[in-house]
């Protein structure tokens, strides 16, 4: 599960080093891979297990990512309409999947999709790690994987490829933003997988 959830993330990281680019990852393994989880999720939807069932990973966490992600945008818009470039990367990710600049609308679309995608991938990569579903270990785990992805993120290409300026401010409201997404996946999961 958690290989399968990484190709989201995958296809980015391939494109920085120059593996493969985002246009052939995006159409050609992420598809295939995320219907792979999908099919996964159902063929185990009766298996008993709770935190431990492959289901629970896939759709929890894909949901406690997505989740997650719009609260991590929320928290961030407040600086992005004084001028922070953080929403930036979002058409660019669309232009590299798409392969082109044009039209615009798909370029925005695709962008923010892959950005949920990844939140998703986020969410199924943490479950799948959880070797005991303590309320303790859901929540603070989840707030100790979110930065440690912000801090892996900081080693690759990442702020050159996209032209972003590394500062204080900049580290600030990256971190932060990763914590508050870890803070919402965490509660998501501790309160989600009580009752599972």
């Amino acid at each position: 599960m958690f290989i399968l959830a990484f190709v989201s993330f995958a296809c980015l990281l391939g494109q920085f080093y120059r593996l493969w680019t985002m246009h052939f990852f995006a159409c050609w393994v992420l598809p295939p891979a995320t219907a792979l989880l999908a099919w996964i999720a159902y063929a185990t939807r009766r298996q008993p297990g709770g935190v431990h069932c492959p289901k629970t990973w896939i759709v929890e966490g894909a949901l406690g990512g997505i989740v997650a992600a719009v609260a991590y945008d929320l928290y961030r818009l407040p600086f992005v309409l004084n001028g922070a470039p953080l929403f930036k990367v979002f058409p660019q990710f669309g232009q590299l999947i798409l392969g082109a600049n044009e039209p615009l609308w798909l370029v925005q679309l695709l962008g923010w999709t892959y950005h949920f995608s990844n939140g998703a991938a986020l969410g199924i990569m943490f479950l799948a790690l959880v070797w005991r579903a303590t309320p303790r270990i859901l929540f603070w785990g989840a707030v100790a994987w979110a930065l440690f992805i912000e801090a892996m993120l900081l080693l690759t290409p990442y702020t050159g490829f996209f032209g972003l300026r590394i500062n204080g401010r900049f580290l600030f409201l990256t971190a932060s933003a990763h914590l508050v997404f870890g803070l919402v996946l965490g509660a998501w999961c501790r309160r989600r997988l009580r009752v599972i």
